[in-house]
C-alpha cells in the first residue's frame, strides 16, 4: 500500500473495505497540505482499485486523533490571508476544499458506498464532509456543528447544499443559523447518522454495518444512486457558493477576525491535549 504523509491507509480485501484516517501529527483539520494530498490520494484510490484482483465496496474515512474526526477550516489560514486581503489563496484552498467534498460525495468515480466513521467531534468544514458520505456511524458522545457564525460567516464547503437535500429546510436553517454544537443524537433523530456505537466499539459499529449492506448491496448502492439523480449536486453549485464564502471573506469586520482568532487558539490548546 502506498504511504501518504497525511494519511494513513488500510484495505480489507476479504470485506472488500478501504479505511483512511487522518495521521495523528498535528492539527486535525484541513490544511493546505492536507488538501493538496487528499487529490494525490484520491487519484491514487481510483488507479489501485481499478484492478479486478483489487476488490471494493466501500470507502470509510476517519481519524487517528482521540476525541476528534475534524475541526473544519484552518483557521490560522484564513487570519493570515484576510488581514493580508490574499484573496487568490483563499480561493485556491475554498476550491481544493469542494474537490476533496465532491470526491466523497461522487464516491471516488468508484461503484463503492462511502461511510464517515465519527469517532470525536467535528466541527464546521469537518461537518460538511462527513455529510458528503452515503453513511455516518457516531460514538455515543459524538458532537457536530457548523459554527461559522460566531465568527460572522456561514459555511461554505458544502452545507448549504447537503443540508437542504438531506433535511427539510426548517431543520437545515436552524442547524446553520444557530452555530450550536449538537449531539450525535440529536442528528440521529434526524436522519443524518445511520449508526451510534459504543465508545471504544466503533470499529466493531462499522465491520457490523460494512456487513448488512453487503448483504444487500445493490440495492444500497443503486438506492444511494437514485438519490442523488432525484436531487441534483452539481460542483458548479458547490463552487458557485465557496466562491460567495471567499467573497465574504473579505468583507467581515476586525471585531469578527477577533473572534475567529479567540477559537483559532482554543482549536490550538485543543490539539495540543491530544497530539500530548
Amino acid at each position: 500500500m502506498r504511504e501518504f504523509d497525511c494519511i494513513t491507509v488500510d484495505y480489507f480485501k476479504h470485506e472488500e473495505l478501504l479505511l483512511w484516517k487522518i495521521k495523528d501529527t498535528g492539527m486535525p483539520n484541513f490544511c493546505l497540505k492536507g488538501l493538496q494530498e487528499f487529490k494525490e490520494f484520491s487519484e491514487w484510490v481510483q488507479d489501485f482499485f481499478s484492478h479486478p484482483n483489487r476488490p471494493l465496496k466501500f470507502i470509510v474515512s476517519a481519524s487517528e486523533h482521540k476525541g476528534v474526526y475534524n475541526m473544519g477550516g484552518d483557521l490560522p489560514f484564513f487570519l493570515n490571508n484576510i488581514k493580508n486581503k490574499n484573496i487568490s489563496k483563499l480561493q485556491e484552498y475554498a476550491h481544493l476544499c469542494i474537490d476533496a467534498m465532491y470526491t466523497m460525495y461522487t464516491s471516488f468515480n468508484l461503484p463503492v458506498i462511502t461511510v464517515a466513521l465519527l469517532e470525536g467531534n467535528a466541527y464546521g468544514g469537518g461537518f460538511e464532509f462527513a455529510l458528503a458520505h452515503d453513511f455516518m456511524i457516531a460514538t455515543e458522545g459524538v458532537k457536530l456543528g457548523l459554527p461559522e457564525n460566531k465568527f460572522n460567516l456561514f459555511p461554505g464547503m458544502g452545507a448549504y447544499s447537503l443540508l437542504f437535500r438531506k433535511l427539510n429546510t426548517v431543520d437545515a436553517d436552524r442547524i446553520i443559523r444557530s452555530g450550536k454544537v449538537f449531539n450525535a443524537r440529536y442528528f440521529e433523530s434526524l436522519g443524518l447518522i445511520n449508526t451510534i456505537a459504543e465508545k471504544e466499539s466503533a470499529m466493531v459499529g462499522l465491520h457490523s454495518l460494512a456487513k448488512k449492506l453487503n448483504e444487500r448491496f445493490n440495492f444500497e448502492y443503486y438506492h444511494s444512486i437514485c438519490k442523488k439523480k432525484v436531487f441534483p449536486l452539481k460542483k458548479e453549485e458547490l463552487i458557485e457558493i465557496t466562491d460567495v464564502w471567499v467573497d465574504a471573506c473579505m468583507k467581515i469586520s476586525n471585531l469578527d477576525l477577533r473572534r475567529m482568532e479567540i477559537l483559532a487558539k482554543a482549536q490550538f490548546r485543543k490539539s495540543k491535549v491530544l497530539i500530548n
